[in-house]
């Protein structure tokens, strides 16, 4: 498995012209991001496509073990969609890590997607499989 250009991830890369382009913050068990959706991840008008609320919380879980400098590929994902995700209105997306049911190799982590008001509109829980040795041992370095 090789990682050629993390800047054409469709969910973080910023060299991808159609991917969501998130940038995340960090603290020690919590990724986070804010965004607007574009009209072009709309399923029904004014929503977000499900698939794509899905990538947002699978993304937001992934960067969790990213900033732990873990590579590690999702196994399993569950999602309950409470309300419509808005396009064209701010939503914040936040993963945390569930330290104690997790282990060396299989991470277990959640997320979910608010409104501005805090409301939550979708949530995720997975499972992920620790791919670090298979895959940042073949990391190619980014152009500077």
């Amino acid at each position: 498995m090789k990682l050629e250009n993390p800047q054409q991830c469709f969910g973080c890369g910023q060299e991808n012209p159609d991917g969501l382009q998130l940038d995340f913050s960090y603290s020690i068990n919590r990724a986070w991001t804010e965004t607007v959706l574009k009209p072009k991840y709309q399923g029904y008008p004014g929503i977000a496509h499900g698939g794509i609320v899905t990538t947002l919380l699978d993304e937001a879980m992934a960067h969790v073990l990213m900033k732990k400098g873990l590579f590690a590929v999702t196994a399993k994902l569950e999602v309950k969609f409470r309300e419509p995700v808005p396009i064209h209105e701010d939503i914040m997306v936040v993963g945390e890590m569930d330290e104690e049911k997790s282990s060396s190799r299989i991470k277990y982590l959640c997320a979910w997607i608010e409104d501005e008001k805090g409301k939550i509109l979708a949530r995720g829980k997975a499972m992920f499989v620790d791919q670090t040795s298979k895959i940042a041992g073949n990391k190619t370095e980014e152009a500077s």
